[in-house]
């Protein structure tokens, strides 16, 4: 069981591997910034678990230097759930770091993912049919907001 010391740990020595000019692709991490100093707000964050088995996400939320959630779910199969923080009414430059299951932590960079020119964005952290973990981000926001408008990172 990873210990909240060692995903910070973890995160920590992520978030210091120089990144400049990364893709944001899923294991890669990015710095957020893109060329928007203000970021993106976080409208909806969310995991869900599509496979047949539990599964437990650790789940950390960094902009700039400041770590601002780190939990730990169970998610029975078929499970979901959306986590709340101060990312929904803040426009910054948000990383989520993500582990299944005590494997590797894994990084997406929010604002390389939906491009600068997003006022906000969606997460969906999720544990597919195969077991396999996924991030999926969208800039739709809102009431009308779609989850066939999310894209793989």
């Amino acid at each position: 069981m990873i210990t909240r010391r060692r995903l910070l740990g973890a995160t920590a020595a992520a978030a210091a591997v120089p990144t400049a000019g990364c893709s944001g692709a899923l294991g890669e991490d990015t710095d957020g910034s893109a060329d928007d100093p203000d970021g993106v707000r976080l409208d909806e964050l969310s995991i869900q678990n599509a496979h047949d088995s539990e599964h437990r996400i650790q789940l950390a939320v960094e902009t700039d230097d400041e770590m601002l959630h780190l939990g730990a779910y169970d998610l029975d199969d078929e499970g979901e759930r959306t986590i709340e923080g101060a990312w929904t009414d803040t426009p910054g430059s948000y990383r989520v770091h993500v582990t299944l299951d005590d494997g590797a932590v894994r990084t997406a960079g929010i604002v390389d993912s939906v491009g600068s020119e997003a006022s906000c964005a969606r997460v969906l952290v999720r544990i597919g049919t195969d077991g396999e973990l996924g991030i999926w981000t969208g800039a739709n926001c809102g009431p009308d907001a779609d989850d066939g408008d999310l894209g793989s990172v």
